[in-house]
């Protein structure tokens, strides 16, 4: 069998495989189902997060360095629904539970390490961008929470590939390297991302935005300052990563042109250096 031809059959086989590999922590998935129902009550959240004793350290480590920086730290878990709110602490369950991801295979782990540090990015970044867009246009109805879990699932398909690649190297299966990861990834993340969003009833804002991702046709009036940030915020980092540096000036400006005009941004440079700054 031909490289290709083994590479087209892994594809088929991931592709046409239910969903049943879990990306999220059980956890983080019933605490996003209890604050979607607004009427929990604090002791029943901080219970639920205390039945994992790693996810709640994880919570707390996060919620210093994401929300925290240069305050009192939050040492609790109610600490951090007090002065975080719901919705940040669902994004802290999940932020934990993906920053978790391990293999024993030293090839699909380098791979979950790349993949944690580059949604993490995407996800502050995407959620500073809509802050700024929103303050400095005067509009309310931006959910900066929101946005930053958009940046955090914008890759989750390769995060639920990963782990089937990885389940298949477990039962000898499959060999891989890196192209053929890359190969793989690459063409199955969006596809495989929104079924896992929607088979484990995420809501359908996420799904919809990585719809969108994959699209030049993503402006449809509705969320559009979200999925902007979350394009631009991707967009950025694939340059970051190649050592490109963007102007006004240079090819790659029209790549991001059409995000930069609805986030009404026209300082690229000083985007530029404080999103470098934030993946450092």
């Amino acid at each position: 069998m031909t490289q290709l031809a083994y590479t087209r059959l892994i594809k088929q086989l991931l592709f046409s495989r239910p969903i049943d590999i879990p990306v999220f922590h059980e956890i983080a998935l019933r605490l996003q189902q209890m604050m979607s129902a607004h009427s929990y009550r604090i002791e029943e959240a901080i219970k639920l997060v205390h039945e994992d004793t790693a996810l709640a350290a994880e919570m707390l480590r996060q919620a210093n360095n994401t929300y925290n920086s240069g305050k009192t730290p939050i040492t609790t878990i109610k600490d951090a629904i007090v002065r975080l709110g719901s919705q940040q602490i669902v994004n802290l369950a999940f932020t934990a539970s993906m920053a978790n991801s391990k293999s024993d295979d030293p090839v699909i782990n380098s791979h979950l390490k790349q993949l944690w540090h580059h949604s993490h990015a995407v996800a502050i970044t995407s959620a500073w961008l809509a802050v700024q867009v929103s303050h400095d246009n005067n509009i309310c109805d931006v959910n900066a929470d929101e946005v930053y879990l958009a940046g955090l699932f914008h890759d989750i398909g390769k995060l639920y590939l990963l782990k089937s690649i990885d389940k298949l190297i477990n039962v000898s299966i499959l060999n891989v390297n890196d192209e053929l990861i890359y190969d793989i990834v690459d063409e199955l993340n969006i596809q495989l991302g929104i079924r896992v969003l929607k088979h484990w009833n995420i809501p359908e804002i996420y799904s919809n935005t990585l719809e969108r991702l994959s699209t030049e046709s993503w402006q449809c009036g509705t969320n559009d300052i979200l999925v902007a940030s979350v394009r631009l915020s991707c967009k950025i980092f694939q340059f970051i990563d190649l050592g490109i540096e963007v102007t006004d000036t240079s090819p790659e400006y029209k790549l991001i042109e059409d995000e930069l005009l609805l986030l009404n941004i026209d300082d690229v440079a000083h985007m530029y250096n404080m999103i470098k700054a934030i993946s450092c």
